[in-house]
């Protein structure tokens, strides 16, 4: 039997050294943070509509790609949506300028982004999901693997022939029905219901 070849330490810190570096590049590990969301959900009798404006910026001096995943709880009265929408935004009009390719991965989409050198890039989502017990759940703890909480994060409800019954986030009713917070780390979902008006 022949004895393993030994290994140079030098060898070992420098993999340990390079591995994460080539993670982050890569985009699979966050290099970018994840500094801000608007979502704005509107409530229908049997299914919801979710536009979300997410910022992420880049603190480095050369450009940073990021791969991302669209989550979504789903059950046996919550599937998946049937499609998803990313489109990139100008942050000063808060308009869509380009579709961003999504790509469904074991029935979860994906979606790749390149942040410019001590930028930001603004992003869209949109998805439709069924919810018949007139009960939803927007997923906030995703936030918490980005390792820092986010610098403000902004959640409006948009009821359309419903009345909102609860939220487990209590909701300012002067004027709206929303919830904002700065240096926000969620540690639960958001969880909403309504009944017909």
């Amino acid at each position: 039997m022949r004895a393993a070849p030994r290994v140079h330490p030098t060898t070992l810190v420098a993999a340990a050294i390079l591995t994460p570096l080539i993670l982050r590049l890569a985009g699979i590990v966050p290099a970018v943070r994840f500094t801000r969301e608007r979502i704005a959900v509107t409530v229908h009798a049997d299914y919801i509509e979710v536009d979300g404006l997410y910022v992420y910026t880049n603190p480095l001096p050369f450009p940073l790609p990021q791969g991302l995943r669209v989550p979504f709880p789903t059950d046996a009265l919550h599937p998946a949506p049937a499609s998803v929408e990313v489109t990139e935004v100008e942050p000063l009009s808060q308009k869509d300028s380009e579709p961003i390719a999504v790509r469904w991965v074991w029935g979860e989409p994906y979606f790749s982004i390149r942040v410019p050198a001590f930028g930001a890039k603004h992003v869209r989502v949109r998805f439709t999901q069924y919810s018949p017990q007139m009960s939803a759940t927007y997923l906030l703890t995703t936030t918490q693997p980005w390792g820092k909480p986010l610098d403000q994060g902004e959640y409006v409800l948009r009821p359309r022939g419903v009345r909102i019954v609860t939220s487990n986030y209590p909701l300012d009713g002067q004027g709206c029905l929303c919830f904002t917070r700065r240096y926000f780390m969620p540690d639960r979902d958001w969880r909403f219901t309504w009944v017909l008006q």
